[in-house]
């Protein structure tokens, strides 16, 4: 072959690279493709007409109302994508259970989305929350666009949210119907880790499910640290040097390969599926006046989230014949802890013996199944002093309140 032919296969060579890289390129775009949603899945997944778009990753639905950036839409399912990579059996258990994962708008709410639209008081979890774990009652996984997209004033600009509530429904929706041996060895890792004191005072010390989501965001080093929730294990690295159990569930259901999040901001040049993305140019999040209004009298014991008509509880004085009283009639038992330490709350049984013992830091609230007559001891979980006690009984009524404000 003369030079002039080698120049020509050289320069095939060459346009056939291009050809395939521009493909390479096409298919990227296209794969997290924003399209309307096929009557066939409203009708499987029962989706509300709220829903008018939708991003499918191996079968899994991602949706969105009209307002909802395509963006979103392709981030989350970027993300989901990236998150079950080396287990897609998982989406298909998700999709069996009819999870789909639904996204905010900016302007949308925690009841806007309609599998959550019926949680009360909606003035309460409308800021208490920018995404929640899917259930087999609420089906819906969620997080706002806001946090996907990095927009301005989003309210958990220092995580991410979709990892940490899809590895909630991963957790229960996907997971522990694959192996049933699952929730008994993640119980009994979180058993240790409080033993051991390895998350103290921190969000995942709540119960195993938010154990195993604090843990997986942490993994994937998108997670908040140091500030009232968080500690200071926020790395892979870290969760393995603390929590090296927990690390190897993680491994375990999730494979042990490199990727890590990278925020968004340091992405939208080099992903295919944010090209025109400008998050400079987004209209910023804003929480409603009043929301913020509402939330700030929640914070002051001022408003509660017990129901419109729900009785104070009893005082009690100190004694040591202190004990509930027998009871058919129910009583939901609303209590906020705004002491200003942690508490530990207490039912005293009816040979007032202490148990059921619940711990909740300074801001944390719980709704407890009571009945009439039932007494509960509340003291600091860090003082022993008898002043830091206090004795409660519930009244005849069916709901029954208490914010704390001080010990």
């Amino acid at each position: 072959m003369d030079i002039h032919g080698l120049r020509l296969v050289f320069v095939e060579i060459i346009l056939a690279a291009c050809v395939a890289v521009q493909a390479l390129e096409a298919s990227s775009k296209d794969r997290f493709k924003v399209a309307k949603i096929p009557s066939k899945i409203q009708c499987s997944l029962k989706l509300s007409e709220f829903y008018q778009k939708r991003v499918v990753i191996g079968g899994f639905s991602i949706v969105g109302s009209s307002k909802v950036s395509d963006f979103a839409l392709k981030e989350a399912a970027y993300l989901i994508d990236k998150m079950t990579a080396k287990y897609p059996e998982y989406l298909q258990k998700l999709t069996e259970n009819k999870v789909r994962f639904s996204i905010m708008a900016r302007d949308e709410f925690t009841t806007d989305i309609p599998e959550h639209s019926d949680m009360s008081p909606a003035i309460f979890w409308d800021k208490r929350a920018r995404g929640l774990g899917a259930t087999r009652a609420r089906p819906s996984v969620s997080c706002g666009e806001e946090n996907l997209l990095a927009i301005e004033g989003d309210p958990y600009a220092r995580e991410n949210i979709l990892i940490h509530e899809f590895a909630h429904a991963l957790h229960a929706m996907a997971i522990n119907d694959l192996d049933p041996t699952f929730q008994s060895r993640l119980d009994r890792c979180f058993k240790l880790a409080i033993e051991e004191k390895i998350w103290e005072g921190t969000y995942a010390a709540s119960n195993p499910a938010e154990y195993f989501a604090e843990g997986v965001q942490s993994w994937y080093e998108c997670n908040r640290a140091n500030d009232r929730e968080h500690g200071s294990i926020d790395t892979r690295e870290e969760v393995q040097k603390y929590d090296p159990r927990l690390a190897n569930l993680i491994i375990e259901k999730f494979g042990e390969d490199s990727w890590k999040y990278i925020h968004i901001s340091k992405r939208i040049s080099k992903e295919a599926h944010l090209e025109g993305l400008d998050p400079a140019k987004e209209k910023p999040f804003v929480w409603p006046a009043r929301l913020l209004d509402w939330h700030k009298k929640f914070e002051q014991g001022k408003v509660s989230l017990a129901p419109e008509g729900a009785e104070p509880v009893i005082t009690l004085n100190h004694g040591k014949d202190i004990k509930s009283e027998y009871s058919r009639k129910r009583c939901e038992f609303f209590f906020h802890n705004l002491s200003g330490q942690t508490i530990q709350i207490h039912w005293i049984d009816f040979n007032g013996e202490i148990s059921q013992a619940r711990t909740l830091r300074h801001k944390d609230h719980t709704r407890i199944q009571s009945f009439t007559g039932h007494c509960w001891r509340i003291k600091s979980l860090n003082e022993s002093s008898p002043s830091k006690t206090k004795f409660y009984q519930l009244p005849d009524a069916k709901h029954a309140k208490l914010s704390l404000l001080k010990l």
